[in-house]
């Protein structure tokens, strides 16, 4: 009997807490409602835009440092003209996620190792001697989808380059899905903590609010006593 009776009390506990919360909800004035629901959504606004602007830009050094890689794993077989390994390691990089496509070309400009069935015309891009010296990322189309695609050097340029290109779809996806297990999470718990702060101030900023408002009827009693 006592188990039961101590069941009850703290489902009538629960409820009772649940029932003030509710009214204490109700009685926040709408201007306060409007001000909660408007923080809310600046602050996923903003941290969307922060994160988004983070998780793209660690993508991008993601795409480089994979690009590094393969820049350096090709110059020693092109030196050493071991061009089946090279296929090899190209093909390799195309497997890995995000990757629409991997090729190399030689200080000439020549395609001497990529991944595709078929080299794409959309691919082609002339380079002067300068331009393969330097690392680069442009945007493109393959087969209709947006590719960025990032270019180092080989060798400083003397040996050719090194391309990789990222899926644009693959990237947008990966950022939708970790803002979405981040932001979202992040946001309700700000939001459950400024409205349990105004449920917690209420009973704080009224007598407070009671206090002045009988202070000034005081000066009020007072000014006209004394006209």
């Amino acid at each position: 009997m006592s188990n039961v009776y101590d069941a009850l009390i703290k489902a009538e506990k629960k409820n009772g807490t649940m029932d003030a919360l509710g009214r204490s909800w109700q009685d926040i004035s709408f201007d306060w409602k409007v001000m909660i629901a408007v923080f809310g959504i600046l602050f996923v606004i903003i941290l969307h835009q922060l994160m988004s602007r983070a998780l793209r830009i660690q993508m991008d050094e993601s795409a480089v440092i994979m690009a590094t890689n393969l820049s350096d794993a090709a110059a020693g077989y092109i030196a050493s003209k071991e061009v089946l390994q090279l296929k090899t390691t190209v093909t390799k990089y195309a497997r890995l996620n995000r990757v629409a496509y991997a090729y190399v070309k030689d200080r000439e400009g020549k395609v001497i190792a990529h991944s595709l069935a078929a080299f794409s015309p959309e691919l082609q891009e002339e380079l002067t001697s300068d331009q393969r010296r330097k690392a680069n990322r442009r945007e493109l189309k393959l087969e209709g989808k947006a590719v960025y695609e990032t270019r180092e050097p080989i060798l400083d340029g003397q040996l050719g380059t090194a391309h990789i290109g990222i899926w644009a779809d693959a990237v947008e996806r990966e950022i939708d899905q970790t803002l979405f297990m981040f932001v979202w999470p992040i946001t309700l718990g700000l939001l459950a903590v400024v409205t349990l702060v105004v449920f917690l101030a209420r009973p704080l900023i009224q007598p407070v609010r009671r206090l002045i408002e009988l202070r000034l009827g005081s000066q009020a009693t007072s000014t006209h006593s004394l006209e």
